[in-house]
């Protein structure tokens, strides 16, 4: 018998994680920063990207770029080397939110493409 996972509740298992999301796999960027603190912040390590808004127009945005392929704050270990400081965009992730989000056993895209993260998740 099939055991199936409708929903994963609490929190991303990041503990077991090997920071996929901190890794270049078909995101442009690692990271969009959101207001003007943080804007500021990161202003050394960020660059400008141009986004086409939902309606149409291009608009310049502030972003976290990859260097080679990792998140440029990503340690050697896969741990954030600014995790208490991290932008918004990092804080608000969520690995589980991808799992059976358009269906059972139809996950969002960051599960397609990480198939490491959804096995982790399919032995929760």
């Amino acid at each position: 018998m099939r055991r199936v996972r409708l929903a994963i509740l609490g929190a991303s298992p990041c503990h077991l994680c090997t920071a996929a999301c901190c890794k270049q796999n078909a995101h442009e960027y690692a990271a969009l920063l959101r207001g003007d603190g943080e804007v500021r912040r990161f202003a050394a390590f960020a660059v400008d990207v141009p986004i086409r808004t939902d309606d149409g127009r291009l608009i310049i945005e502030k972003v976290l770029p990859y260097l080679n392929g990792r998140c440029q704050f990503l340690g050697a270990d896969d741990r954030c080397t600014i995790y208490a400081d991290r932008p918004q965009a990092c804080r608000a992730f969520q690995c589980v939110e991808d799992f059976n989000r358009d269906g059972i056993a139809s996950h969002g895209p960051f599960l397609k493409r990480n198939a490491g993260v959804l096995r982790m998740l399919q032995a929760m």
